[in-house]
């Protein structure tokens, strides 16, 4: 062993001292070292979710210290080379770090992985670096001699055995493979010789052939979005064209060199670390931001079933206790029980099919919705488990009906009398449930399986039903047995999953939302590629400029040395000073107040943003909930018009007052909102005009008393005896009284009064509007006005509305010149709106 040592000592030895070759002896390996060091650490910080090929499973845990590891190794190794009069701690400490990370992801991405080429690569690189720091090869490079030995044992290996290198073959068959070794042979046997003979042309040719094949194979693990690799082939294809395009090495000496070597490290490194910090707290931003939409997505889903679920056992329920359906039932009324039947189907607008069994699981009542199949279904387990089951709801496994329709059915025993039961059963289509859209984000693929046998119910990318879950084959059985929960895993082709799962209460049913680590990180990706690119660009200017600033730094201190030679003699007396000026502290001041301005602008900007999402919530909500009861009275009215029967006269007005009420409930909740777009576009004028206020007031109270004739006796009016006239809009201030009076209506219980005070106080018309009611916290008068605001009690109490209507009055009482104002002892001990209007509106003297 120690003999092979000696003998490879001896040729290395022969290959760079026979004759001296310009760069090609002095070309280290230390700088091809820290700059694979420096590409590969770049991209496992900066996108260490692109590492998720099988190959990278065992170190994808660790891609972020150990790309740590490289930078900081690189780094250190880089700057004892540009600082050679450092310390050589520095020198070590970078290789003992770089050392540790090669061997580290050798033996896991390589060894462990069968890696043909990363097992040959790295063993090589290590023991080049460490022969170039013995006293033999001091002042010398082994670069030529690795980059030699790299060539000629992958072209050995690919002419031997091409089915190992298979992912370096464009077309996938390996057709290239015996090709590609072929040159790598060649060109490494023409660069071991070029070198042994001393033949620098020879070598250079080798090394042309040599960049050409490592780009080849760089450009083909790029297209397989191989970022490791193509880190390394395209550092090894940059050495051979820097070898073979310099003559020789630059001497590091002089002020252009200082400057070179200060702008190469101030430039790079500093930008390097600021953006691996930047994109590794996005990362970590967006994993959180990623689990949290997960298990909202979740929670949305597993809630969305649970209702369903919930609402149809209820509806089975009833019905199978409804005391008509039971009597005809036990009478054996069949009409009666197709009615019930076909209401099931047709009116509930849940179940997609419904139908009767008797005791031996023939049909009684066909399912209209399944083209009126029967026969005997005994042999379901649904119909078994119903007859077994007592007088529960149950919920069924997923199965083909005689339609050929996946379903599942909630089925429940119904009385027959004499001991007998038939069973009603309802179904839900699992083509129907697949094309529910899902609650979650387009970019979370959701899955719904029943826990009994893992079958699917709901895809929602391929709408795959009725096959086993392909989660549960990535991650078993267990790892989803907890209620709810959130794993990491790679799926078949390598790609990193993030999972988050929960239980549907009461079914056994369990929802599963998967997220794609990578396709979810591209952005975060991007800006990392940005950063780095900015970085290398920053780096190539600055050293283009580096020559440019060195010249003419070199100029002046020639100048300058020509001064102190000229100090002390009789002809001339010079000094030098160093004078400075605020200007870095002013720029400093402007950054602050430009960074407070951000902040500022930031903050009502994520105001802005929560206040339109309370506002969109709010609004789809309050519209929604008239229109559902409208939906609801016309569908009865179309139904009962459509059977033929009548209604009787009350009847009919009650409905329509009903209806009445829902749509003057949605113009008001219209109104408010196009008030508030006249408020923000500046066209919320008024139209003033001589009126009495004390008549206004009247026509107020009494038109709400007569929509609200529980609250007869508890509104009450306190006006002077004469008439309070003035120049004001009438129709503004009957919207103010009537949001001020039904806003205390909506927030006082039944049964308690609400006083309406006018009169003139101080050349004013003053205006108290007074409930016992709930009363408003004393932390949240300063912003009862502000638009969307809600009290913290309001909203415990909910009574309706958008938070607009008191931000309305508001703009209408200072429109016309007046304040208002609101007072309240706190909860529970009622409030006071009081409002001030002068005789004559502003508007009007404008």
């Amino acid at each position: 062993m120690a003999q092979g040592s000696d003998n490879l000592a001896a040729w290395s030895h022969r290959v760079v001292y026979a004759a001296p070759v310009g760069i090609l002896e002095r070309a280290r390996v230390e700088w091809f070292a820290a700059a694979f060091g420096l590409v590969v650490g770049t991209m496992m910080v900066f996108v260490p979710y692109e590492f998720g090929a099988a190959v990278f499973q065992l170190i994808y845990p660790y891609v972020r210290p150990l790309g740590s590891l490289f930078l900081v190794g690189s780094a250190l190794m880089l700057a004892s080379m540009l600082y050679p009069a450092w310390p050589g701690i520095v020198g070590w400490a970078g290789r003992a770090l770089f050392l540790g990370a090669v061997a580290f992801y050798w033996w896991s991405a390589s060894i462990v992985s069968l890696s043909r080429t990363g097992a040959l690569l790295y063993p090589l690189l290590v023991t080049t670096l460490l022969l170039e720091r013995m006293a033999r090869f001091q002042g010398r490079g082994l670069l030529t001699v690795l980059i030699s030995s790299v060539s000629l044992c992958f072209g050995t290996l690919m002419l031997l055995m091409p089915h190992g290198f298979l992912r370096f073959s464009f077309q996938g068959d390996g057709s290239g493979i015996r090709p590609l070794g072929a040159v790598f042979l060649v060109a490494g046997a023409l660069l071991t010789v070029g070198l042994w003979r001393r033949r620098p042309g020879a070598a250079r040719v080798a090394l042309g052939g040599l960049s050409a094949a490592f780009l080849y194979m760089m450009g083909v693990l790029a297209a397989h979005a191989s970022w490791m690799g193509m880190g390394v082939y395209g550092v090894l294809s940059l050495a051979c064209v820097v070898l073979l395009g310099l003559r020789r090495v630059p001497v590091p000496a002089g002020v252009r060199w200082r400057l070179f070597r200060g702008m190469a490290l101030a430039s790079v490194l500093p930008i390097l670390c600021v953006g691996a910090v930047t994109s590794y707290l996005a990362q970590r931003a967006l994993e959180e931001e990623l689990r949290g939409k997960a298990r909202q997505a979740v929670a949305a889903e597993t809630a969305w079933l649970e209702q369903t679920a919930t609402l149809a056992r209820s509806l089975l329920r009833a019905q199978s206790r409804d005391s008509g359906f039971v009597a005809a039932v036990r009478a054996g009324d069949r009409q009666r029980m197709r009615e019930t039947v076909e209401l099931l189907e047709s009116e509930v607008a849940l179940f997609d099919a419904a139908w009767l069994l008797d005791a031996a699981g023939e049909t009684l009542v066909p399912s209209v919705r399944l083209n009126r199949i029967t026969g005997n279904f005994a042999q379901r387990d649904y119909f078994q488990d119903a007859l077994k089951g007592g007088d529960e709801v149950l919920l069924s496994r997923p199965f083909l009906t005689r339609a050929n329709l996946p379903f599942v059915v909630f089925t429940v025993p119904v009385d027959a009398g004499n001991g007998a039961r038939v069973v009603l059963v309802g179904g839900l289509s699992l083509q129907r449930l697949g094309l529910q859209p899902t609650l979650a984000s387009r970019s979370y693929h959701v899955e719904l399986f029943d826990r009994r046998d893992g079958t699917l119910l709901r895809e929602t990318d391929r709408g795959d039903v009725l096959t086993r879950t392909p989660l549960l084959e990535l991650l078993g059985e267990d790892a989803l047995a907890a209620p709810q929960g959130m794993l990491e895993v790679f799926d078949e082709t390598g790609r990193r999953l993030l999972v988050a799962h929960a239980r549907v209460e009461g079914t056994p049913w369990t929802v599963v939302v998967t997220a794609r680590l990578r396709e979810a990180f591209a952005p975060v990706t991007r800006m990392g590629a940005w950063v780095v690119a900015i970085a290398v660009l920053a780096g190539a200017i600055a050293l283009l400029l580096s020559q440019w600033v060195g010249r003419d730094v070199a100029q002046r201190l020639e100048t300058l040395r020509d001064g102190f030679a000229a100090l002390g003699t009789p002809a001339r007396e010079q000094r030098v000073r160093a004078e400075g000026d605020d200007e870095v502290a002013q720029l400093a001041s402007g950054f602050n107040d430009m960074a407070a301005r951000i902040d500022r602008t930031q903050k009502e900007l994520r105001e802005a943003i929560a206040i339109r999402d309370q506002f969109l919530s709010m609004a789809s909500h309050e519209l929604r909930t008239p229109l559902t009861p409208l939906k609801a009275t016309l569908d009865l009215l179309i139904r009962q018009l459509g059977s033929g029967q009548g209604m009787n006269p009350e009847r009919q007005r009650e409905t329509i007052a009903r209806l009445n009420r829902q749509v003057d409930r949605l113009t008001r909740l219209i109104g408010d909102m196009l008030d508030v777009s006249r408020l923000q576009s500046g066209r919320f004028a008024l139209t003033v005009a001589p009126m009495d206020l004390v008549g206004l007031a009247r026509e107020v109270v009494e038109r709400i008393q007569s929509t609200r004739p529980e609250r007869q006796g508890l509104l009450s009016l306190e006006v002077p005896a004469g008439a309070l006239v003035g120049r004001w809009d009438e129709q503004r201030l009957d919207q103010l009284l009537t949001n001020l009076v039904e806003n205390a209506l909506r927030y006082s219980p039944p049964g308690t009064p609400v006083v309406v005070r006018l009169r003139e106080e101080d050349g004013q018309v003053r205006l108290d509007v007074e409930d016992r009611g709930i009363g408003i916290p004393e932390e949240s008068v300063p912003q009862l006005f502000t638009p969307f605001f809600r009290a913290r009690n309001a909203t415990e109490h909910y009574a309706g509305g958008l938070g607009l209507g008191l931000a309305i009055c508001r703009e209408i009482v200072e429109r016309h010149g007046g304040r208002i104002g609101a007072k309240s002892d706190g909860p529970g001990k009622g409030t006071c709106f009081t409002v001030w209007l002068p005789r004559a509106a502003v508007a009007d003297a404008a």
